[in-house]
């Protein structure tokens, strides 16, 4: 879906505006349509009807910055943001072999069932709130990688199994700088460094 790239509307920059509307995704803010063009364009059509076509990369740097933490709007009298998004969660329950023909090519992880909830992003971890009442919570600091898929974001908590997330009104690369924006402040609150990467594994010098 576009708002997984787009989790703002590049027109009128409101965040998590775009949603689905038959085979197009619309602004709830301003009215623009948008839809997939040839190869890697994006097709918008304001409220007027004039239509833009434009790299999907041109798209993103209209974006505005995602923002995280200490001094935004939102935040409770303490001081802290939080941020929650209804999502559906996979297990990796194991791994499975890529072959072509006899060669080994590598391995790849398979997911266990599908379970629905609310993701919660606070300044020192992230929780999933099942539908279910069961809480899952994982605090920035056993966060050992984040990396995303074409629809998803994956983590890896230390001594866990790897987590899929995917969000079912949001976007996953919102969520993607989000966390990596949160998990660089709190890098360097606790004086653990810069972060150099965040995948395979979460680096910092």
């Amino acid at each position: 879906m576009i708002r997984d790239l787009l989790w703002a509307c590049p027109q009128c920059g409101t965040e998590r505006g775009i949603r689905q509307n038959g085979r197009r995704e619309t602004c709830t803010a301003c009215g623009t349509e948008y839809r997939r063009g040839r190869g890697s364009t994006i097709e918008a059509r304001d409220a007027r009807g004039l239509r833009i076509t434009l790299p999907a990369t041109t798209w993103m740097q209209r974006l505005p910055p995602v923002r995280f933490g200490e001094g935004e709007s939102g935040e409770g009298g303490g001081g802290e943001s939080a941020y929650s998004e209804r999502v559906q969660v996979r297990f990796a329950a194991g791994v499975t072999a890529v072959r072509r023909a006899t060669e080994l090519l590598g391995w790849a992880e398979h997911f266990g069932e599908a379970r629905t909830g609310i993701l919660t992003l606070t300044r020192d971890g992230l929780a999933f709130h099942a539908d279910d009442d069961e809480v899952r919570e994982w605090p920035l600091a056993l966060l050992t990688a984040v990396q995303p898929s074409s629809s998803t974001l994956q983590l890896k908590p230390r001594g866990e199994p790897l987590v899929s997330l995917r969000f079912l009104e949001g976007s996953a690369r919102y969520w993607e700088e989000l966390l990596q924006l949160a998990l660089r402040r709190f890098y360097r609150r606790s004086g653990l460094g810069e972060i150099l990467e965040f995948q395979p594994r979460i680096v910092a010098r």
